[in-house]
Parts: structure tokens; C-alpha cells; sequence
């Protein structure tokens, strides 16, 4: 099941928090799709994102690979 891209979901986004972040864009990669910046991998922490743990996620980096 895809990620809603809703407010609830935007709100209790991590992705802001993440070392990997390229900063100054929208978040929740999961539901919006991969930046358009370049990402510097540096620890994805979407394993510790509620939204990641609410949808059964099993990726990482969805700010490079995409939408999951």
C-alpha cells in the first residue's frame, strides 16, 4: 500500500531530523518521491519514522530511491 502524502503524515515526518536531509525542500520522501537534490548518504533513519513503522515499510532512502 502506498504512503498518503496527508497532513498527518507530513506531521509526524523525521526526514528533517536525518543527517542524509539536503534540507530547505518538502518531506516524506515515502509519499512524495525521491529529491531532486543530490543525497549525500549518510544514515537513513526510516526505520525510527512513525510514518515508515504506520505502513509497514521495509526500504530506506526513499529521498533517493523514490516513493515506497
Amino acid at each position: 500500500m502506498a504512503v498518503e502524502d496527508t497532513e498527518e503524515n507530513g506531521a509526524k515526518c523525521i526526514c528533517g531530523t536525518c543527517k542524509s536531509y539536503p534540507g530547505n525542500e518538502p518531506w516524506l520522501y515515502c509519499a512524495r518521491g525521491k529529491s531532486p537534490q543530490d543525497i549525500n548518504q549518510v544514515e537513513c533513519i526510516c526505520p525510527s519514522c512513525p510514518v515508515w513503522a504506520e505502513n509497514d515499510l521495509g526500504g530506506t532512502y526513499y529521498c533517493v530511491s523514490g516513493r515506497a
